[in-house]
């Protein structure tokens, strides 16, 4: 949004009449009539009033001969003349009028089309109108101080308030004389270096004030950055704001009698208003429907946003390193004879896949990611991580085989015996697709619910955010994941195991001879309220959809392998505390870390 500056500078002496003809448009402009100056747009007028002159001298030589009673003849051409010269003095000075207020004319479309939209690419601005400003300087013998306003509107409501800037084009800071051309006298912008330490006004100069002035010497002006990556910040709000919401800022001048008289214009301000970024998170959230990301449960209510969960259901909350939703439930969690008896806690799961693309040039922290995790106090600490590799989104990229260090390079499905202890980072996004939900089918589509989006496959580095393993030995659990931070990968008293053991299914629940009450306790494992996702694996190439799942534990496991759940409905297994491959990608769900969890011992 753009706003022109105008000045009027008139003559204030008693024996001339102040300059009233400048446009009515807000512009900051001045003017200052110097007596009277020979232009060519006063010919016509002249040639107009000495025609009418005529005219009249012919009008009194009609009246005249009429009463005279002289020849009709000469009467009737004596009218004629008189007529014709009337009008053309008309006609000449509807032309001269028409002459002199074409450059008004021409200012009041400039003015029209400088009132516009700020035309900006980013998300967050807003709509605004400004009005231009005039100001008035009537001058004599002394030095004048004079001063305009301009109102600033922001049309769009905004959820946290907005920034309202401004700045001026470098090239044009300066106000010139407009009415003399031939005039070198300029209104000069205040030279201010440091916009957040306003001054005085000084000689034939303007500035802006967000206080209201009394006089020049008022140090609250300043001049205005002439770039848009400088724009001085006029005013911040930092609470809604609803519609129309107005801001008045005080324009000034102070103008010496050496000055010429006239009208002073060529600076535009362009204001700019830029929504504040809300915060998408409510760390402090203390029931479920307060959280809106998942890092919210890194909160300090934490137990009272699980408290406020109805168990079993649904919920749906985002994480804010990509804003991706995610649906997630309190669940039951047996503890066994862990707690010297055995009862129901409660767990919150995700429902749902991870479908975080890790990327090799953003650096995650335990801000948003699950990292820095201390067992023995339960509390984070400061701690970041940035991928070795981007998630690739292209097949015949992401191979188990590559390990580090390790004597096995073989690409054979049968790995047993290997001696490679730690594998390249890797993760893969196969696009945005879903499960479809129907077993032994082979198939997914590009619709379907939350719970049955495939999301991404990760190899185990990926998952723990670490990108060498080879220093991991058996069992040890990490303080770390790429889970948001808050939640962690499943292990010890959380674990599959338990949750699975919560909802009556077995470890290693198959039988040769009862594969369809096999195939029952797995179907029970993607129906609510677990909604487990029969997703498959990655090795290269996307394998078994719609036959099996597997899952990634925090916990390690002999070389080459980390612990893992799985189901497997070709075979009729499910293993909720089996091992897979450090290499091969597979899914993630993650749990909310709870302080009930680090006090136990952890199930391996």
């Amino acid at each position: 949004m753009s706003s022109k500056l105008l000045i009027n500078v008139n003559d204030a002496s008693p024996s001339v009449v102040p300059d009233t003809s400048a446009p009515d448009t807000g512009m900051f402009s001045a003017s200052h009539a110097d007596g009277v100056h020979f232009n060519t747009s006063m010919i016509l007028p002249i040639i107009g009033i000495a025609v009418l002159i005529i005219a009249i001298i012919a009008g009194t030589i009609v009246a005249a001969s009429r009463r005279r009673k002289v020849n009709r003849f000469t009467t009737h051409t004596n009218k004629h003349l008189v007529a014709k010269l009337t009008t053309l003095s008309v006609v000449v000075l509807l032309g001269a009028l028409a002459v002199m207020n074409l450059d008004k004319l021409s200012n009041l479309a400039s003015a029209v089309l400088l009132v516009d939209d700020l035309k900006n690419n980013d998300d967050n601005s807003l709509t605004i109108t400004a009005s231009d400003i005039k100001i008035d300087v009537d001058l004599n013998d002394k030095a004048v101080f004079a001063a305009g306003e301009s109102v600033v509107t922001v049309d769009s409501a905004t959820e946290a308030g907005y920034t309202l800037m401004a700045y001026v084009d470098s090239t044009a800071t300066d106000l010139k004389n407009e009415t003399n051309k031939s005039s070198t006298s300029t209104i000069t912008m205040l030279n201010t270096t440091d916009f957040k330490n306003p001054t005085a006004l000084t000689n034939n100069t303007w500035g802006i004030a967000t206080t209201k002035p009394t006089d020049q010497t008022s140090e609250v002006f300043t001049g205005l950055p002439t770039t848009l990556d400088t724009a001085m910040t006029l005013k911040i709000t930092d609470e809604a704001t609803t519609a129309n919401d107005k801001s008045t800022f005080y324009y000034g001048t102070y103008i010496t009698p050496d000055l010429d008289y006239g009208t002073y214009s060529g600076t535009t301000i362009t204001y700019i208003a830029i929504a504040n970024v809300t915060e998408l998170c409510n760390p402090n959230a203390t029931t479920i429907d307060d959280a809106v990301c998942m890092q919210d449960f890194a909160g300090p209510n934490r137990n009272q946003i699980v408290d406020s969960m109805t168990p079993e259901t649904q919920y749906t909350l985002i994480d804010k390193r990509d804003e991706k939703s995610y649906t997630i439930a309190k669940l039951r969690i047996n503890l066994g004879s862990v707690m010297r008896g055995s009862h129901d806690d409660y767990a919150v799961w995700m429902t749902q896949n991870l479908d975080l693309d890790l990327d090799s040039n953003t650096t995650y922290t335990n801000e948003d990611t699950d990292l820095g995790f201390n067992l023995r106090t339960g509390e984070y600490e400061t701690a970041s991580w940035a991928p070795s590799r981007s998630t690739y989104t292209s097949t015949n990229t992401f191979k188990h085989d590559w390990c580090i260090g390790g004597e096995w390079v073989s690409n054979d499905s049968e790995m047993q015996g290997t001696h490679c202890s730690n594998f390249v980072l890797e993760s893969y996004d196969p696009g945005d697709y879903y499960w479809n939900g129907v077993v032994r089918s082979g198939d997914f589509s590009a619709n379907g619910i939350p719970q049955h989006h495939l999301g991404n496959y990760y190899n185990w580095n990926a998952a723990v955010a670490m990108n060498d393993t080879s220093n991991v030995s058996h069992s040890v659990e990490l303080g770390q994941s790429i889970c948001p931070t808050g939640w962690t990968l499943p292990t010890g008293v959380y674990s599959f195991f338990r949750l699975w053991y919560s909802y009556d299914l077995d470890e290693y629940s198959y039988s040769p001879r009862d594969l369809d009450a096999a195939g029952e306790l797995n179907t029970a494992l993607w129906l609510e309220p677990l909604y487990f996702n029969m997703s498959g694996f990655f090795d290269g190439e996307l394998s078994h959809i719609s036959f099996g799942g597997f899952l990634w534990n925090s916990l390690s496991s002999i070389k080459g392998e980390a612990s893992s759940a799985g189901f497997q409905e070709w075979n009729a297994v499910s293993a909720p505390n089996g091992r897979a491959y450090r290499g091969l990608g597979v899914s993630v769900r993650c749990v909310v870390r709870s302080g009930e969890m680090f006090s136990l011992v952890p199930l391996g």
